[in-house]
């Protein structure tokens, strides 16, 4: 057995220079057989001990020696498998099915070691005839494979539930249908099972902005009040990843442009919203502009919330133009004009040497530009209140 268990010494030995020495001792009685071999260890300095003697860190990083190490042998054992017999040979038995189980993996190693972690687990995968099957409760492991091979078991009035994407519905090409739409928008793993509250939002402009708005307005990160961002782009997926969110219980609200109800072909018209939404569309889609009880004028946009004022101010702040300043007139003479955002940017791009690359640009500046609350629109601050309110 020492000699069998030599290579796997000399691994550990190659992957942990600290050491000085490893050796396999097995123990073996007479009357009652093979009992152990346990793996010992010397560092340059110090006795041979047993790993039940070394530190935790210094204990994972030799058990993922022995992994690696596992990995090659499971690969070995595949490559000098008998091949497939003919018909005029007696059949081959079935090739021999091995289950590798991991629980914590990573527990006391740092983000490269998890890193090598989460690679070893999916060599092993692609081995054949290897099944791998890990618990664990880190979030890095959870978010480095599919969410169609995470199985989340939680508990629900005393009792072990089992919850997975796609879970009731009609069959498993939605799993992996609503995985890579989640993949495409940057939602984790972790946060489509862990998170209680998602923001989706039209696109890159609003996903670049709603962060420090949202900041500014109530003093934290979306991430950290527990909000997961993520942007549609007019793409018809969202929905369906939306509608099964709420199915499976989960906070959705839709914020979008009050002019998106007339876009040609958009997902957020309103025949559209209710066949995904049902009557209660409303409970989980917010236009901006629209009018309610404590505003009356209606907008088509999110760059129209904002006053001419603070458009001005802004302005001159981060595209100063030669001559006379920016005056809140000359944004006020854009407005009704047309779509106001375009106008904006066409006019800060031609009088002004700094002005924005684009949109999404634009509204990324005034938003980092911004330092009172009181100058983000009242009705943006009351989706952000509103959206805390329902992540709490």
């Amino acid at each position: 057995m020492r000699i069998d268990a030599k290579s796997l010494c000399e691994h550990i030995e190659m992957r942990c220079p600290d050491l000085q020495k490893v050796s396999v001792d097995p123990d073996v009685s007479f009357q009652q057989g093979f009992k152990a071999a346990p793996l010992r260890v010397a560092r340059r300095a110090g006795e041979v001990v047993g790993l039940d003697r070394t530190g935790l860190g210094s204990n994972r990083r030799i058990s993922l020696a022995i992994w690696e190490w596992t990995s090659e042998l499971l690969a070995e054992e595949q490559g000098t498998a008998p091949a497939t017999s003919t018909c005029d040979e007696a059949p081959e038995p079935p090739p021999v099915q091995t289950i590798v189980v991991y629980d914590e993996p990573d527990t006391h190693l740092d983000y490269t070691h998890q890193r090598k972690i989460m690679q070893l687990i999916r060599t092993q995968s692609k081995i054949p005839n290897v099944s791998v099957l890990v618990a664990t409760h880190s979030m890095n492991l959870i978010d480095g494979v599919d969410i169609s091979d995470v199985v989340h078991l939680k508990l629900e009035d005393h009792r072990t539930v089992v919850e997975r994407l796609g879970t009731g519905l009609l069959h498993d090409a939605i799993d992996e249908h609503l995985g890579k739409i989640a993949a495409t928008v940057g939602l984790r793993n972790s946060v489509l099972l862990h998170e209680r509250c998602f923001l989706a939002v039209e696109g890159e402009t609003e996903q670049r902005a709603f962060p420090l708005l949202f900041r500014l307005c109530e003093g934290l990160s979306l991430q950290a009040a527990g909000i997961a961002l993520w942007a549609c782009f007019n793409n018809e997926g969202a929905l369906h990843l939306a509608r099964y969110l709420v199915k499976q219980g989960r906070t959705i609200m839709l914020v979008v442009d009050a002019d998106s109800r007339n876009v040609s072909k958009g997902i957020f018209k309103t025949p559209k919203l209710t066949q995904f939404f049902g009557t209660e569309s409303r409970r989980n889609v917010t236009f901006l502009g629209e009018p309610d009880d404590a505003q009356q004028e209606k907008f088509n946009e999110l760059e129209e919330l904002f006053g001419d004022d603070v458009w001005a101010r802004v302005a001159n702040k981060v595209w100063a133009r030669a001559g006379a300043p920016w005056q809140p007139a000359d944004f006020t003479a854009l407005r009704g004009e047309g779509k106001f955002s375009g106008a904006v940017q066409e006019m800060l791009q031609e009088q002004s040497e700094s002005g924005p690359g684009g949109k999404p640009d634009m509204m990324y500046e005034l938003s980092m530009a911004l330092d009172d609350p009181d100058d983000v629109p009242e009705q943006l601050r009351r989706v952000f209140q509103r959206l805390r309110e329902l992540a709490s």
